[in-house]
């Protein structure tokens, strides 16, 4: 099996998309694996309008990347032009959303869960560095995943031996008490 074949297994990519080629970038410790991906016709038979309508490609993004989980000890970036689709009935627009993206619009879904799962237990600090990631694109992420917390409201708590904790409010208007 070819690492191309391996990596569409891998992400579950149907055949919609397509990796079109697998390689190694960089040199020494910064080395990181870019899988590069495009559409296949099967995408544009299948691809609706949210109006209902059939839709045609004319035009893709620039190459945009997201962050996927390592693979061995290399970081891993998933690379597409995203192709940009327009109805035939209303002349409406928009970007074709890809199977692998997750809320964040810069990680995987892949990579989103497993970087959730780490800071169920850890500081996001200490996650970045496991993970190779900054801590404020891992803030940005977490606030894309949760819902109803007012980070603008937050406090830092500072417990002598420990790591800081982000303390912050789950509600966002004030309680009311019914009779």
């Amino acid at each position: 099996m070819q690492p191309e074949q391996m990596f569409e297994r891998l992400l579950n990519l149907g055949d919609e998309w397509k990796v079109t080629r697998v390689k190694l970038e960089g040199e020494g410790i910064g080395k990181e694996v870019v899988i590069e991906v495009e559409e296949t016709p099967a995408l544009w038979k299948r691809l609706r309008c949210p109006d209902g309508g059939e839709v045609f490609c004319y035009d893709h993004t620039e190459e945009l990347s997201w962050g996927h989980l390592n693979v061995f000890e290399y970081r891993c970036e998933i690379r597409c032009r995203l192709p940009r689709a327009k109805s035939r009935k209303t002349d409406a627009d928009f970007r074709v959303p890809v199977p692998w993206e997750g809320l964040s619009k810069h990680f995987t879904f892949g990579f989103e869960a497993a970087a959730l799962m780490l800071m169920r237990e850890m500081p996001v600090r200490k996650v970045g560095e496991v993970l190779g990631e900054t801590d404020t694109r891992l803030w940005r992420m977490l606030r894309e995943q949760v819902v109803g917390v007012d980070f603008d409201n937050a406090a830092m708590v500072h417990l002598p031996g420990q790591e800081s904790l982000l303390v912050f409010n789950l509600i966002r208007r004030p309680f009311k008490r019914t009779q």
